[in-house]
């Protein structure tokens, strides 16, 4: 639909054009475009079609002024209708880290595919997951085209850098990291020594248990099975505005029940009774009972306090920080080292492929690989070396 109109100018008698190219995708409010200047109707008429052919091919662009960060927000919107709340989280942290302070006060029909480019090339030089980043970014620019925002997306003509070890510095962590048991003997001795015992029973459950750190912040009391000894595993904790959340895991793998030992048993039942008496003394006997409450208000721990905690002690100890990550890795490599089955050792660690299983244990298993050669022709020389003897006699 157009409308025209003739208005005078100092030059003569000029003919404008108003039309109509359908509702804003980001707002849904109806949208018109104007052209000004012609000498006569036929041309604005003319220039009028021209307009509506392109709105009914889907090619026609009207220049909005419309941010990045307004069409991100409109995006994240529209994903968090379908998404996981922890999946969500992920997403808005890559965003407000890296993509947003680059990319968010830019039009985004100026951003170009060099801006995204350099972008890339960047987060390359010092993370491992750069592409994670580019596929966010290069489905915010979809959105935008799919709404008829751009014409073009400026990812399509990326090129990724290729991953090699250069990328990281020396300091970041490599691969699979674990603990020898002679560095786990130590790390608890110390922890015990000279931790309260809250931080002591955290690292014990840690590396005696393989659970990930959310699953520990998500422990209640009634999580622990006094009359089995087992620890039940089917929640994980998020936190959203400032506001935890206890949530199923992404994986009916991670649903699982531990099988305690008898001394990491004793100091969890032992927590259960220094809880008991902390709600007490905070005269609030009924609020939800974490395994591992703060102390201050009984709310459960801050995602953060095990990273801050094995942070001091790596460095108070003198021994490899391989992050509470490695904690998991470490008690898998016990676990291979006891001879577990590779099955029960993904179903304790709630694995939901055994390939992720058997990958840490090749990581881990790499550096023994010499050894065993050698072990093997000191033990074929000790075998042949008696025969030989025999031979000469």
């Amino acid at each position: 639909m157009a409308s025209f109109k003739r208005y005078k100018t100092n030059s003569g008698y000029r003919w404008s054009v108003q039309v109509s190219i359908g509702k804003d995708p980001m707002t849904g409010r109806y949208r018109y475009t104007t052209r000004r200047g012609f000498k006569r109707k036929q041309d604005a008429e003319d220039a009028a079609r021209e307009i509506l052919n392109q709105v009914d091919e889907g090619e026609f662009i009207k220049n909005e002024y419309v941010t990045f960060e307004e069409v991100y927000e409109k995006w994240i919107e529209e994903q968090g209708r379908r998404l996981k709340i922890s999946t969500m989280m992920s997403k808005k942290s890559k965003f407000t880290k890296y993509i947003l302070p680059n990319f968010g006060k830019l039009f985004i029909d100026q951003i170009t595919t060099k801006d995204c480019q350099d972008f890339i090339d960047k987060l390359a030089t010092h993370m491992k997951s750069f592409r994670d980043y580019g596929n966010q970014l290069d489905l915010v620019f979809r959105y935008a085209k799919r709404k008829k925002l751009l014409r073009e997306n400026p990812m399509d003509e990326l090129v990724y850098p290729p991953y090699v070890d250069e990328y990281s510095s020396p300091e970041e962590d490599q691969g699979v990291e674990f603990w020898e048991r002679e560095t786990v003997n130590y790390f608890l001795e110390r922890a015990e020594q000279e931790f309260s015992f809250r931080v002591f029973a955290m690292f014990r459950t840690l590396l005696y248990t393989g659970i990930r750190k959310g699953e520990l912040a998500a422990l209640l009391e009634t999580d622990l099975c006094e009359e089995k000894k087992e620890l039940h595993i089917n929640k994980n904790l998020v936190r959203v505005d400032n506001q935890h959340l206890l949530l199923r895991p992404k994986t009916k793998n991670s649903i699982r029940t531990i099988t305690l030992d008898d001394e990491t048993f004793e100091i969890l039942v032992k927590l259960k009774k220094l809880n008991e008496r902390l709600r007490e003394e905070h005269g609030n006997p009924d609020i939800e009972k974490f395994l591992f409450p703060r102390p201050s208000d009984l709310k459960p721990m801050r995602l953060a306090h095990p990273n801050e905690r094995l942070n001091y002690a790596c460095k108070k100890f003198k021994v490899k920080n391989i992050k509470v990550h490695g904690l998991r890795h470490t008690h898998a490599s016990m676990l291979f080292a006891s001879g577990a089955r590779m099955k029960d050792i993904q179903q304790r660690l709630g694995h939901a492929r055994i390939s992720t299983t058997m990958d840490i244990y090749t990581h881990i298993t790499e550096d023994t690989d010499g050894n065993l050669s050698k072990l093997l022709a000191s033990y074929l020389n000790k075998e042949t070396a008696p025969n030989r003897e025999d031979n000469e006699v």
